[in-house]
């Protein structure tokens, strides 16, 4: 059984086997002749791509003239808007533009600007016409954001009171919303005017406008000059002018200063030139910070230069209507010239910063300064020329023996000016030790002093000082031969060289701890008071040989003792008499001239009432004061 069942297997697996490989003959044949129809299709698709190849170029071609023609028929739908737009715009821009919504105007000035940019790309006769007709429509636009930009400047510019406020920046000028709103504006018109070739004048309507402003705000210091000069100028010819004569010295300037006592002196800092000028830099600074807001950088420089210009013109001009006021005044105002220049040498960087003078060297706060140091300088050998020749026609000394006018009017000044003396150290030493000498007759009172060190400003200053100081005893000296009696010219040296050595005293502060700076007798030094101090002793001598001389007939033989106690009388009443017309305001020198005449006379006349006690009838109707009576007489003789 078991090979049987083998046998059956076999034939089994043979068939399928045989049909196996009928059917992979079939496959095979079928795969061949799929084969051979893709190879077929191949060909036909090859043969099908050669057909289509030109129709796609040609449908390329087409899609192109397509796009070409869409883009021409777009292209002039856009000329032909370009052509109609000044009719399009012509409403709005003749309108004018609208304040509270001023982008649709500026929209409606591009849309033409760029139709006049399209325009002038064509070569005809009708966009020739039309650009006329844009180019119209943009001048009326941009002058009307023109006169827009004109009145939104205007609305801030009445004016203002630089001096109320303390520096540039709490000055008002444009609330930030008007700023921002004028700073745009001003960007675009510049913008469009260059693109355009408009003429706005955009520098020009702002300086224009702001100018006046700053004008405006100023004129109350120019008029305050100008008050101050009709105020105290003086009537006159100056030298060098006709009618002016040395011999005479009709010079108002000086004749005021030797005969006039001054006062009201300048105080520091009242000058109207001076605060013209603090409250001109202040404005200007304020100004160019809002031309640096609102313009353009490209013209923002040029355009404050010009807003400055006319104020400058106009404070030069003040400033030099005050230096010519300076050059006919006393010498006093000298102090008001040296404050002003003070000023505006603490100014000039930031006027040079703000309005670049260093560009310009012929500019006129330049001259203005030049003049000013000029006149300064030339003023200090004034004065010293002035205390050694001071007495002609009209500024003789008054005979009463006080203090001269013009040794008032010389102290006060040096006291004054030594509140200058950090800015006169400066313009001393450039000029040199004893420049203020120059002319003068090269004797021992002129020569006899150097600067303890020439190269140093103070110390040339202290040397002018003591100059000044010697030329005025040499002017008290001179003052007292113009007194008319021995008595009164003692008296006058007396008291007013009594004044220089007080006032000398009394500004000597060196080691006094509540003292801030030197004074007067600590710069000039205590030699000089030492030696007002010995011509004061001199002077005293000779006043006490006066009351000497009244008893001059004490000693004559040949006189009785009531003659000579008459001669005495006479000459005594007379004495005490021409003394009552003195002017001796000050008690120290009053005490020490009433002590003086007191121990010339009581003394000598007690001795003679000694010597001679003689009770005769003649004697006794002679014997007209007790030593009691004169000493009482002497007391009161200065009284008014």
């Amino acid at each position: 059984m078991p090979s049987d069942n083998y046998l059956y297997n076999d034939a089994e697996e043979e068939a399928e086997l045989e049909f196996l490989r009928e059917s992979l003959e079939q496959m095979d044949n079928l795969a061949d002749k799929t084969t051979q129809l893709l190879k077929v299709f191949d060909i036909r698709l090859k043969n099908l791509g050669r057909i289509i190849a030109p129709i796609y170029k040609s449908t390329q071609k087409l899609t192109r003239l397509y796009d070409n023609i869409e883009t021409t028929m777009g292209s002039l739908d856009d000329i032909m808007l370009f052509f109609n737009v000044s009719k399009d715009e012509s409403d709005t821009i003749r309108a004018g533009p609208d304040e509270n919504e001023l982008l649709p105007y500026l929209d409606s000035i591009n849309r033409l600007k760029d139709a006049s940019d399209a325009l002038k790309q064509m070569d005809l006769n009708s966009a020739a016409q039309s650009r006329h007709e844009i180019r119209e429509l943009l001048h009326i636009g941009l002058g009307n954001l023109s006169q827009l930009f004109s009145q939104w400047l205007k609305q801030y510019s009445g004016g203002v009171d630089p001096a109320a406020y303390t520096n540039a920046s709490e000055i008002p000028t444009f609330p930030m919303d008007s700023v921002k709103l004028l700073g745009m504006l001003a960007t675009y018109l510049n913008l469009v005017n260059d693109e355009v070739s408009y003429d706005l004048k955009l520098t020009k309507t702002y300086a224009s406008i702001r100018s006046r402003h700053l004008q405006k705000s100023l004129a109350q210091f120019g008029d305050m000059c100008n008050g101050y000069i009709r105020a105290n100028s003086l009537d006159g010819p100056m030298p060098g002018q006709r009618g002016y004569s040395e011999a005479s010295r009709s010079n108002p300037a000086e004749v005021r200063f030797c005969t006039i006592r001054n006062e009201h002196w300048y105080e520091a800092g009242m000058s109207p030139l001076a605060q013209y000028t603090v409250n001109l830099v202040k404005l200007f600074q304020a100004e160019r910070d809002l031309v640096r807001q609102i313009m353009p950088i490209v013209i923002s420089e040029e355009t404050f230069l010009a807003t400055a210009d006319r104020p400058l013109e106009a404070f030069v001009s003040t400033g030099e209507n005050m230096v010519s006021f300076f050059l006919s005044s006393p010498l006093y105002e000298v102090l008001h010239a040296l404050d002003v220049y003070g000023y505006m040498l603490e100014n000039e960087s930031m006027m040079e910063s703000l309005l670049s003078l260093q560009q310009n060297q012929n500019n006129g706060v330049a001259k203005l300064l030049s003049r000013l140091q000029l006149h300064i300088s030339k003023s200090f050998t004034a004065l010293i020329h002035l205390l050694h020749n001071p007495f002609k026609e009209g500024t003789l000394p008054k005979q009463n023996g006080g203090i001269h006018e013009l040794a008032f009017n010389t102290l006060t000044f040096l006291l004054y000016l030594i509140g200058y003396k950090d800015l006169l150290t400066n313009i001393f030493l450039p000029l040199g030790d004893g420049h203020w000498n120059q002319g003068l007759p090269q004797d021992s009172s002129t020569v006899a002093h150097y600067a303890s060190d020439p190269n140093d400003g103070l110390s040339i200053f202290q040397h002018y000082l003591r100059d000044v100081v010697d030329a005025l005893s040499h002017m008290i000296d001179k003052g007292g031969k113009q007194m008319k009696r021995p008595a009164l010219q003692f008296v006058f040296l007396i008291n007013n060289h009594s004044y220089v050595a007080r006032t000398l005293r009394d500004t000597m502060y060196a080691g006094d701890e509540d003292s801030q700076s030197l004074g007067l007798g600590d710069l000039v030094g205590r030699s000089a008071l030492m030696q007002i101090e010995a011509q004061i002793d001199r002077s005293r001598k000779g006043y006490i040989a006066t009351w000497k001389a009244v008893m001059s007939s004490f000693p004559a033989a040949s006189l009785s003792p009531s003659e000579k106690l008459a001669m005495f009388n006479q000459g005594f009443d007379d004495m005490v008499r021409s003394q009552k017309a003195y002017e001796v305001f000050d008690n120290d020198v009053r005490a020490m001239l009433i002590s003086d005449a007191a121990d010339a006379v009581i003394p000598d006349y007690e001795s003679f009432l000694r010597q001679n006690p003689d009770k005769s009838p003649e004697f006794a109707r002679a014997m007209k004061y007790t030593p009691r009576d004169i000493h009482r007489k002497i007391s009161s003789m200065l009284d008014d």
